[in-house]
């Protein structure tokens, strides 16, 4: 079914210049009537449906007639598959060079050509539209972009967090940006889903991180609208909540929502704030024969916002465990997670406890990073340093039956607790990358 806002919208700019928020990270960009797409997620969801979309991202059968499809990053929440395979041999995919695993992660699985841009570069991908990309600095995943004709020009930023030496590089290729989808979203499990002790000062600990972190981004996303002086700019990427049936729950409300983020930069900076426009999924704006035009089509207030998201989520379904008929073979599954330890590198004073219920029961899965051994225990090993994670049914369901453990942090069924409470990169690119 064709979506009424997008018809509208390709009434008004179809021909000519405009943006059209799709929702959470995906932008439809027109320039000299040329349809470039990015980030779509149309028939995929993120993390095993761990996630939703709030509001939900406009779906609409000419995604697949569009002329581009530019993927930022291999993220789920960002990267559709399934739809890059169904996608006509005439739509052109592009993505930014110089991350291999990416290149050949996407070259493998959408089983089509994709067109690889170097980043840094003005590429010029229709007659009169350029495109010109910044990777991240460090991480070797995320990628930024501005794309533009001679009359206008939108930076999609997904959720790269440049820092603003590289923001200022978009700034000297195109002066005039006239809309900015900025990331200003923390979505993260620290410090939500750790564990601390219920004493007065493990709790306000807690909430010092939860304020300085969420404060942080925001605060980021207000630099970088300073930076790009867009004439309007779209608080981007947290459109996206934990699917749990609580919009309440403590990390959905960690996530502070377009509406919230508005209101904070009206307060926070002022003359800053004037730029800011809550667009939710289905808004647009775009250059008309008498000048700047913006839609949006519901403006709420934070709680409105927050009362109708809890009624979407409420009616959701919830997860159940994955159900096979035979439970799993917990020696093989640790023969095959012994197998990926090897060879981990420098050994780690610390144990993963690993907390699973499954089947009813309890299984308890020890990892010691000084041997690089996991095996079924009984109960876990005391007097060492540790990181106790606990999973939820549906994530130790999940993790037996062969998810990555990247995967069950992605999903957010857990906690943790860290004795010493240290923060340990290497043990986090473990749990990312091995487990």
């Amino acid at each position: 079914m064709k979506n009424s806002q997008l018809s509208s919208f390709y009434e008004r700019f179809g021909d000519g210049d405009g943006v059209f928020y799709v929702g959470h990270a995906s932008a439809l960009v027109v320039l000299n009537g040329k349809k470039i797409l990015f980030d779509p997620i149309v028939l995929s969801q993120p993390y095993g449906n761990a996630w939703v979309f709030y509001p939900q991202q406009i779906v609409d059968p000419r995604w697949y007639e569009v002329d581009a499809v530019v993927v930022s990053h291999i993220h789920q929440d960002h990267y559709d598959v399934q739809f890059l395979r169904e996608l006509k041999p005439q739509v052109k995919v592009f993505i930014v060079g110089q991350r291999p695993t990416f290149e050949a992660d996407i070259q493998e699985k959408s089983g089509r050509e994709i067109t690889i841009l170097p980043p840094e570069t003005v590429n010029e991908i229709f007659p009169g539209v350029k495109l010109y990309a910044v990777n991240h600095e460090t991480n070797g995943i995320d990628s930024s972009a501005i794309v533009y004709n001679d009359k206008f020009c939108v930076y999609h930023g997904n959720d790269n967090y440049l820092q603003p030496e590289s923001m200022r590089k978009f700034t000297k290729v195109n002066s005039r940006i006239n809309v900015a989808c900025i990331p200003y979203a923390y979505i993260h499990w620290y410090p939500f889903l750790m564990e601390y002790d219920d004493s007065e000062e493990g709790q306000a600990h807690k909430e010092r991180e939860r304020a300085r972190l969420v404060n942080h981004y925001m605060d980021d996303f207000l630099n970088n609208v300073e930076i790009l002086n867009p004439d309007v700019a779209i608080p981007f990427g947290a459109n996206l909540l934990i699917d749990d049936g609580n919009m309440r729950s403590e990390i959905n409300m960690a996530v502070q929502t377009p509406v919230e983020l508005t209101d904070y930069a009206r307060r926070a900076r002022p003359e800053t704030g004037k730029r800011v426009q809550p667009m939710l999924a289905g808004d647009y704006y775009g250059i008309g024969p008498n000048g700047p035009e913006l839609t949006i089509a519901r403006a709420y207030d934070a709680e409105e916002y927050r009362d109708d998201a809890q009624l979407f989520l409420a009616a959701r379904p919830q997860k159940a465990p994955a159900v096979d008929g035979q439970p799993v073979d917990i020696p093989a599954f640790l023969r095959d997670l012994n197998a990926r330890l090897k060879g981990c590198g420098a050994p780690i004073d610390n144990i993963v406890r690993m907390d699973l219920e499954y089947r009813g029961g309890k299984v308890r899965v020890e990892i010691d990073c000084l041997t690089y051994h996991a095996q079924a225990v009984e109960l876990f090993t005391e007097g060492r340093p540790f990181h106790h994670f606990k999973l939820d049914p549906v994530a130790s369901s999940d993790w037996l039956n062969g998810d990555r453990f990247e995967e069950i942090i992605g999903t957010r069924r857990f906690t943790v607790k860290r004795v010493p409470d240290l923060y340990l990169p290497d043990l986090l690119r473990l749990l990312n990358t091995v487990f």
